[in-house]
């Protein structure tokens, strides 16, 4: 019985310091997604004027530019992961719907390949015999612009360089603070839009440029490139954290309720155990009278 009442003693204690760990990792996720979640509005601001302003040059300038053509090559898939667990079902569900629209572009044309982002990606597939082009690790613990300009431009000069037939991002999209889906960007061949004015602002006026408006898009389509590719990895962290979150009140929530059903058994081992030895007791006292 002695025995018994430690070892509850110990797990009690071992339960409550797990789920000070779990408090501290919910209040460290909250903090990430706040910083995540003010960074993607920042940057949210600049890609839509970037894309305004591409818009407004693709009428005037030449087309043909090696970005806005496609392939005949394989295409790519950049699957977007966490670099660590404890965030419930984040990474499975990812990597499940990426590994499927792998499936998916390898029976086309070409074939597939893939390039990962996060160490839980690279690990997934590396299991699966399917292993990627290129993987970045440690990219998004502190995902800052000059980390995506230099992905962008890795995945720019691949799409040229080996006339590949499009470049896709799968990865999960933060809605809100509730709601996390999959979901697929393309990100080469660009598309852009030209507005129906010539190159016209809201009320079809036109612009001025200098330099001339082919310099300008030329100039302006890898930085719109560089904007996509942040706004995405900003996605994925924020959605990240915010699984993390649930997942880190949840398992709080349940060692509350360890800590009382262990707590609720102790009790009732150490009332048997009082009882035992009143009893004990009466009877030894009551033979003793006689």
């Amino acid at each position: 019985m002695a025995g018994n009442l430690i070892f509850l003693r110990r797990r009690i204690r071992s339960v409550r310091n797990t789920q000070k760990l779990t408090k501290a990792m919910k209040t460290v996720a909250a903090a990430k997604l706040r910083r995540a979640n003010g960074e993607l509005k920042r940057s949210r601001a600049y890609r839509e004027k970037v894309e305004e302003m591409l818009r407004a040059s693709a009428a005037r300038a030449a087309a043909g530019h090696p970005l806005l053509r496609a392939g005949a090559g394989a295409a790519l898939l950049v699957v977007v992961a966490g670099e660590r667990g404890l965030c419930g079902a984040f990474n499975s569900h990812v990597l499940r719907q990426a590994e499927a629209r792998y499936r998916e572009l390898a029976a086309g044309p070409g074939g597939a390949h893939i390039v990962t982002v996060g160490a839980k990606a690279e690990r997934h597939f590396g299991r699966r015999g399917l292993a990627p082009l290129r993987a970045y690790s440690g990219l998004l613990g502190r995902l800052q612009f000059a980390d995506a300009a230099r992905l962008a431009a890795d995945l720019q000069e691949r799409f040229v360089a080996d006339g590949l037939r499009l470049v896709e991002f799968a990865f999960s999209r933060f809605v809100s603070a509730s709601k996390q889906e999959f979901a697929l960007r393309g990100l080469f061949p660009v598309e852009v839009e030209a507005p129906p004015a010539a190159a016209g602002g809201a009320e079809g006026e036109e612009y001025i440029y200098e330099p001339d408006a082919d310099v300008l898009f030329r100039e302006l389509l890898p930085r719109h490139v560089q904007a996509v590719v942040h706004q995405v990895l900003l996605q994925s962290v924020a959605a990240e954290q915010v699984a993390r979150m649930v997942a880190m009140d949840l398992a709080t929530r349940n060692a509350s309720d360890m800590i009382r059903r262990l707590t609720l058994q102790l009790n009732k081992m150490r009332q048997a155990a009082i009882t035992k030895e009143l009893l004990e007791i009466i009877t030894a006292t009551e033979a003793l009278s006689q």
